[in-house]
């Protein structure tokens, strides 16, 4: 009879340890599993761009406002606009605005908003993660690898540098007033509001010949 127990036991304990072991995904995470050559980063950003890029950028608060509430009160920017991933210092927003055309440089379009200021929108140099992580349009929680997730900057980069740059370098004619929505980057520990550079992500002219 004891001879039994023990065998019982064991025999539990052991199915115990079968289950633990195993790791139990739900399908739509499995499926989305790092295989060689299984995710398209290229379709990924582009489904982002074409279905999720619009909404957000309609809804993007005011660049100047934005750009006002960072100046007198950062904190409150951070919380209701920015968007930070870990425990990074930098913070990333998406805002629209529309500005005059003031130069073109081999980096930037120079545009002059409101109140004398000025900001950048980028034609050149645009890397990193401003695009994916500014627009919120990215969920790092679907990605079960930090390649896969990476791999969208690039492509959303690119996406930038192919079809938006090009409209921007047609408007940079001096005293042109276009409208555009952009991303860019904050660091929460030196929080400067002058010559804010912005990737693009939607242009269009308001004005001009």
């Amino acid at each position: 009879m004891k001879k039994n127990v023990k065998y019982g036991i064991v025999i539990v304990a052991a199915v115990f340890i079968v289950l633990f072991s195993l790791d139990i995904q739900k399908l739509d995470k499995h499926n989305a599993m790092d295989i060689p050559g299984n995710f398209n980063a290229a379709a990924y950003a582009r489904d982002v761009w074409n279905n999720k890029m619009p909404t957000v950028v309609g809804s993007a608060p005011d660049l100047i406002s934005l750009m006002q509430l960072l100046g007198s009160n950062p904190e409150e920017a951070f919380e209701n606009f920015g968007i930070k991933l870990g425990i990074s210092n930098t913070y990333y927003f998406i805002a629209k605005g529309e500005g005059t055309v003031k130069q073109l440089n081999e980096e930037n379009l120079v545009l002059d908003v409101e109140n004398g200021m000025q900001i950048q929108l980028a034609v050149d140099f645009i890397f990193g993660n401003a695009v994916r992580d500014g627009s919120g349009t990215v969920d790092i929680d679907d990605f079960v690898n930090m390649t896969d997730f990476n791999m969208v900057s690039i492509e959303l980069n690119n996406i930038v540098k192919k079809e938006i740059v090009p409209q921007l370098n047609e408007l940079a004619q001096p005293g042109i007033k276009i409208g555009f929505a952009g991303t860019f980057a904050i660091n929460e520990n030196d929080v400067n509001i002058r010559n804010i550079r912005i990737v693009p992500v939607s242009v269009k002219i308001i004005n001009g010949e």
